[in-house]
């Protein structure tokens, strides 16, 4: 088998078949298609890292990578190799259709990005942008809230970023910066609790419970004076040390008068207005309550 690949483990249909290679045994299981014309060795692991590698051998020089992509190579890791390649391209070059990829064409400018193998990085602030404005509110935030947790951006640079600006869905992204909030560590939780803001529910993320003097737990959204909190249960918990874990912990704030509401993952693909409705029931029914 010829030699074939740069230092990330990729290469070009075109340069296999230039060197021998055929159609039959790129799809042999010796190699894997990153995206589309780009392959690598079935020993190379799949990471999203490589996908924008691939990406980058492909888009014009032009082109920038943002949101998701742009995110995970700027350290947050919200992107796997399953998640298509964020990529814009300048008005002018036209659209880039190809499977992994998820391109649009905008406007961009010098200072929002810095060179990257060939093509363009979204700088921090403009890979906020980018995500925030997406469609899913409760999604867009979550993801944003990433990049605040990790310490790379604030809602005040955020909004600073789009003071001025007319591009397309900046009105939607400077609506949103109010919901965002950095203390989640995990984007269900985000979703989670930006679902409750949209339902008027206004839990603290993350907050510290203590009785007696002496710390019990740190619940992810709580409701400090009603002594209810909501937990995202992740499939994580499923493990057996965990749920013994959490049982001891569950007990813990119960003996310290609080009351949990587990959210599942399937919870959370269900009605959200149900949820909602049993969390607003359960601080109707603790509101005025004496706790010791």
């Amino acid at each position: 088998m010829p030699h074939i690949g740069n230092e990330h483990g990729l290469f070009l249909r075109a340069d296999a078949l230039a060197a021998g290679l055929t159609d039959n045994q790129l799809r042999s299981p010796l190699f894997r298609r990153v995206l589309h014309g780009v392959y690598t060795s079935s020993e190379t692991p799949l990471t999203h890292k490589l996908k924008c590698h691939a990406a980058a051998m492909r888009l014009p020089p032009t082109a920038m990578l943002t949101g998701l992509s742009a995110a995970m190579l700027h350290g947050v890791p919200i992107a796997d190799f399953s998640t298509p390649v964020d990529v814009i391209v300048p008005r002018e070059s036209g659209m880039h259709r190809r499977r992994g990829l998820h391109c649009s064409a905008v406007r961009m400018y010098d200072f929002e990005h810095t060179p990257w193998h060939d093509i363009r990085l979204a700088g921090i602030e403009r890979t906020a942008f980018d995500l925030i404005k997406r469609r899913s509110i409760a999604l867009s935030v979550a993801h944003c809230d990433a990049l605040v947790h990790a310490g790379l951006i604030t809602p005040e640079r955020i909004a600073k970023f789009l003071s001025g600006r007319g591009d397309n869905g900046v009105v939607r992204a400077r609506f949103r910066i109010p919901y965002l909030d950095g203390r989640a560590e995990s984007i269900p939780e985000s979703v989670l609790r930006v679902e409750l803001n949209l339902r008027n529910l206004e839990p603290l993320p993350q907050f510290e419970v203590f009785f007696r003097g002496r710390f019990v737990a740190r619940v992810d959204l709580a409701f400090p004076a009603e002594r209810v909190a909501v937990e995202y249960d992740g499939q994580w918990h499923s493990d057996p040390v965990q749920i013994r874990k959490d049982q001891a912990r569950r007990r813990r704030l119960g003996e310290a008068g609080w009351l949990v509401i587990t959210v599942t993952n399937e919870d959370m693909q269900g009605s959200l207005d149900g949820l909602a409705t049993t969390i607003r029931s359960a601080l109707a029914r603790r509101q005025n309550h004496s706790f010791n």
